[in-house]
C-alpha cells in the first residue's frame, strides 16, 4: 500500500499529540503531548496551570490560544519544532505502541490532514508544511 495514512481521527490517531497517551517529561505529567506543548509555550504561573490542567486536548490548545494574545504570558524564543520533537521521542519512549504504529506504517507517508492548519498539517487544500508528518518520518526513519 502506498496512500498516504491520515493519523487525525483514523486508526492512526495515536500519532496526534491530541492522543490519551500521558507523558512525564521535565519532572512533570501531562495528560497528552498537546498538554505539554501548551505548557511549554506559557511562562510558569496560572494561565500555565490552567493549560496544564484543562480536562481535554483540545482545552488545552484552547488555553494556549488565549495566552497567544499576551506577550508576557508567552516563553520567549520557543522553539516549536524542537519542542514537539523533544515531546514525540518521550512519548515513544514511554509508550510501545507508539513505536509500534511507525514501524507498521513502513515507507508510507504520513500526513496530518487538518484544514487549518497549514504548518504542523496540510491545510485545507493540501499546501500546508505538514511538519508533524515530516517529523514522525524523521523519529521513524531512525528506528
Amino acid at each position: 500500500m502506498k496512500e498516504p495514512i491520515n493519523f487525525v481521527e483514523s486508526r492512526w490517531h495515536y500519532l496526534s499529540p491530541f492522543s490519551a497517551h500521558r507523558i512525564e517529561i521535565w519532572g512533570e505529567t501531562f495528560q497528552t503531548v498537546e498538554h505539554a506543548y501548551q505548557a511549554a509555550r506559557v511562562v510558569q504561573g496560572a494561565a500555565r496551570e490552567a493549560v496544564k490542567n484543562a480536562p481535554s486536548p483540545m482545552d488545552a490548545w484552547r488555553e494556549g490560544q488565549k495566552c497567544k494574545k499576551d506577550p508576557d504570558l508567552q516563553v520567549k524564543d520557543f522553539d516549536k519544532d524542537a519542542v514537539m520533537e523533544e515531546l514525540f521521542r518521550a512519548k515513544m519512549a514511554q509508550h510501545p505502541d507508539i513505536v509500534d504504529i511507525l514501524r507498521e506504517s513502513e515507507g508510507r507517508e504520513l500526513l496530518k490532514v487538518y484544514p487549518t492548519d497549514y504548518y504542523w498539517g496540510t491545510g485545507a487544500d493540501g499546501s500546508g508544511q505538514n511538519q508533524m508528518g515530516k517529523l514522525w518520518t524523521k523519529l521513524r526513519s531512525e528506528l
